[in-house]
């Protein structure tokens, strides 16, 4: 019964083929703030929602913009800042470390550049803006893709660990918990047959042992408020048990 309802859950908050649709027809808009800018080519959707990963009111949509030009990070930012500032000037935009955050059309949006070199290599801004350091954009999805054709539960799985990271403030980064669970399940044979074991799983093998022990009341609970009760603790509700 309690798996019944985590997937409800994972459902719930789950993006809509539709909905995912209207997010990649606003690359179409933000591939124009750059048009008249001739050290920025056009963006790219990745992070979790090239993985398949996103969750509602938890998950941005990543867009990477490629820069040619010369400048420092900080200086490929405040053109980009200013790029949107003039071609959406009602727009509630915020400059992060080392993005910028938008929300455009109701649609959180992560904005970051990017350089390339000659040999593919890629970059970004570092968390202090004064240099390019190297990142890998292939490697989580292709263990994303291996681990969804090894069980689609991990994919549900990732899904209702954000939820309860975000929900609990535990402070891990979305795509740390994509990691984890990757090195935790990837390749590996499965001895937990359901969300809720695998959650416990999760909980025991990266330090959140309570979180584990008021997972397995949740399954030890056959009485008719067990659906209330877990509500209560996704939602970190302080009335659950």
């Amino acid at each position: 019964m309690l798996d019944n309802y985590i997937k409800q859950k994972v459902d719930l908050v789950s993006y809509s083929q539709v909905e995912l649709s209207n997010i990649a027809n606003t690359l179409s808009y933000l591939k124009n703030i750059v048009n008249y800018q001739p050290d920025f080519r056009e963006p790219f959707l990745g992070g979790s929602y090239k993985r398949a990963t996103m969750v509602k009111g938890v998950s941005d949509v990543d867009v990477y913009f490629r820069y040619v030009g010369s400048g420092n990070p900080q200086s490929a930012l405040a053109v980009l800042k200013n790029c949107l500032l003039q071609s959406y000037p009602n727009t509630p935009i915020k400059q992060d470390k080392p993005s910028i955050l938008v929300d455009f059309q109701k649609i959180p949006i992560n904005i970051t550049p990017y350089k390339e070199d000659n040999f593919g290599n890629l970059s970004i801004p570092d968390k202090n803006l004064l240099y390019w350091q190297s990142m890998s954009f292939g490697e989580l999805e292709q263990n994303i893709i291996a681990l969804r054709r090894q069980n689609s539960k991990f994919i549900d799985l990732i899904k209702i660990l954000k939820l309860w990271n975000f929900n609990h403030r535990k402070g891990i980064k979305n795509f740390e918990i994509e990691k984890r669970v990757c090195s935790l399940y990837l390749g590996r044979q499965l001895y937990q047959n359901n969300l809720s074991e695998m959650m416990i799983h999760f909980f025991n093998n990266n330090g959140y042992q309570s979180d584990a022990v008021k997972m397995q009341l949740l399954r030890n609970n056959i009485h008719s408020n067990s659906n209330y009760n877990w509500i209560n603790f996704i939602e970190n509700r302080k009335t659950y048990f």
